[in-house]
């Protein structure tokens, strides 16, 4: 029986060719104002999608729109060409977009901030209907935030209710049962040794950045993430009580100077594990998780470049926000 990957990897090749390349992201950047950084934007494939962006008196908030309207069209487009077992893998690896979107829900309610703001850091892909997390976004306090996402929010939707209804109620508890939760899910919906590889190391990753943040504090093992491979609940302990010992290409995130420069240092070896999947798995579901990372980098640096373009950043500082993103 032919492996179904094979049609459809190639499609995602496709796909990824569409990606901005290196010099149309460096031409950005190096736009004089924030008009010319829109002009660069129009000679690329993002033009489609920019609408009313490019208009008169148009801001930020219209780039933010049209930046969103071209990155969920692509995760519809990936959605589009898979069926069978690997729609089931890719729908998999689209949680992680659940993820960082109800993070960013528990962040902007538990913080205050407004519902547009909240929606603004969101990112329109995963399962969660985008109306559903329009409207948690209207939450008042967390409790409410958990009630309405139980009813549309999928499966992080429940681990959310579960983790507020067991009272948990600051934000590094909820986010740590947020990730349990979907590395739960995560590794039992995809097959793949290489994919399911790679997320063995993105949760010892989240396990060390996590142990980082415990130090100086009475750490206990609730807030390990169960199902990496280098790093055991042991050293996570140990890691939270102060020790820097660990597997030797982890070590430079617990040897950074600040949780900052970590979490850069630990998306770049993520970036690097998923590349190096999409390599090694041509005929699984590898080439849609490096797809997926390289299209949310590409966006995520746009909007980063729209926003020092508009506030006129130099380009030092622009170098520096794009380090720390």
């Amino acid at each position: 029986m032919n492996n179904p990957y094979g049609y459809i990897n190639g499609r995602i090749r496709m796909m990824r060719v569409e990606l901005l390349e290196s010099r149309s992201l460096d031409d950005a950047q190096n736009a004089a104002t924030y008009p010319e950084y829109l002009r660069q934007l129009s000679e690329t494939s993002i033009r489609e999608d920019l609408g009313e962006a490019t208009a008169q008196g148009a801001g930020l908030g219209q780039l933010d729109e049209a930046l969103s309207r071209n990155y969920l069209r692509s995760v519809q487009k990936l959605r589009s060409i898979v069926t069978g077992q690997p729609a089931q893998e890719v729908e998999a690896l689209l949680l992680r977009y659940d993820l960082q979107n109800v993070k960013t829900l528990v962040r902007g309610v538990i913080t205050g901030r407004s519902a547009d703001d909240i929606v603004g850091g969101m990112i329109p892909a995963g399962t969660i209907p985008w109306s559903a997390l329009q409207a948690s976004a209207q939450s008042s306090d967390v409790p409410s935030l958990a009630q309405t996402l139980s009813v549309a929010g999928g499966k992080l939707g429940g681990v959310l209710r579960a983790a507020v209804s067991g009272g948990a109620s600051s934000m590094l508890d909820l986010e740590v049962a947020l990730d349990q939760g979907y590395y739960r899910t995560v590794l039992s919906g995809v097959r793949g040794v290489a994919v399911r590889r790679y997320f063995t190391r993105e949760i010892d990753v989240r396990n060390l950045l996590i142990a980082r943040q415990l130090r100086g504090t009475a750490a206990t093992n609730r807030y390990f993430i169960p199902g990496g491979r280098d790093v055991t609940e042991s050293d996570f302990l140990r890691i939270a009580g102060g020790d820097n010992g660990t597997a030797s290409d982890l070590a430079p995130i617990l040897e950074a100077g600040d949780l900052g420069v970590a979490e850069g240092l630990a998306r770049k070896m993520l970036n690097d594990s998923a590349r190096a999947v999409a390599m090694s798995d041509p005929l699984g579901p590898g080439v849609a998780l490096d797809y997926l990372r390289r299209k949310e980098q590409e966006i995520a640096r746009l909007r980063l470049t729209g926003r020092a373009k508009y506030y006129g950043l130099s380009r030092e500082e622009l170098q520096k926000e794009l380090a720390d993103g």
